[in-house]
């Protein structure tokens, strides 16, 4: 029943996000979203909540719709904002709230699986991913260590190569490695590229500050690195802001570092897509 339940969602959701309908058309071209685009995706995404719970595996191209919906939709309203036009409020809280409430179902399904603390039932690609991505071998331990931050590219990315083999032709991924490679794309890469301070003046604009302290409240219980919490916490609490040219949110009072990163970004989006 969850199955084919989660095969109707995907197909409702790949129909909104890629279909006639398709948002970054309007997006790139008036600046805004379809009429009544964003209460469908809503109406979808709280559909697919329980079952996407309950689900070991996820239907990538579910997946990929979401992801979409969250990091694609900002950048491709960016395009409009770089051609000169002007910023319109309501659809940036619109992406902006898109993009918490997508990124909120993630961590609430990450946090569900519990993938971490059964960490015997994974495979050894499975636990080098995490352990690259979301543990003890994160990149911001060496984030001011040009050869670290060397090797663990190098790492990385033999261990997509491998995942890509081993899942490349599948229909379903286990929801938690979708997850934390989404994670690396984009949350680790605002890591590597600004300052990350213990503590920064942002809060959400929306009405969901509650739902984001007690998501950070779960990570910091479960997780054994703070930087996670802090991390995650920065991003939910920017999805309202403009993004640069890679998609990262801009946060004025963070300051880049000193050092090149070369991202991981393309390699991750390449075994995504």
């Amino acid at each position: 029943m969850v199955l084919k339940k989660l095969v109707q969602l995907n197909d409702s959701l790949e129909t909104l996000v890629w279909g006639t309908r398709e948002p970054v058309t309007s997006l790139m071209e008036k600046g805004q979203l379809p009429a009544g685009w964003s209460e469908r995706y809503f109406q979808l995404l709280t559909a697919a909540e329980s079952c996407l719970f309950v689900s070991n595996t996820w239907p990538k191209r579910l997946f990929l719709s979401l992801h979409f919906a969250s990091c694609y939709l900002p950048l491709r309203y960016e395009v409009w904002i770089a051609a000169g036009n002007c910023r319109s409020l309501q659809t940036q809280q619109e992406l902006g709230e898109i993009s918490r409430t997508t990124e909120i179902l993630f961590w609430n399904t990450l946090l569900e699986h519990r993938c971490f603390i059964e960490c015997e039932t994974l495979t050894e690609e499975q636990k080098r991913l995490f352990g690259l991505a979301l543990g003890d071998d994160c990149p911001l331990h060496v984030s001011n260590n040009p050869d670290g931050l060397k090797d663990w590219r190098a790492e990385l990315i033999s261990c997509l190569q491998q995942l890509e083999q081993t899942y490349g032709d599948s229909a379903d991924w286990p929801a938690w490695i979708l997850i934390t490679i989404h994670f690396v794309s984009f949350y680790l890469d605002l890591a590597l590229k600004k300052r990350i301070r213990q503590s920064h003046e942002l809060h959400s604009d929306f009405q969901s500050q509650s739902q984001i302290d007690h998501l950070c409240k779960r990570l910091s219980e479960q997780f054994p690195h703070q930087w996670l919490e802090l991390l995650t916490r920065l991003w939910l609490e920017s999805t309202h802001c403009s993004r640069d040219a890679s998609g990262l949110p801009l946060i004025k009072s963070l300051p880049r570092q000193a050092l090149t990163i070369t991202s991981s970004r393309t390699s991750c989006e390449v075994l995504l897509f």
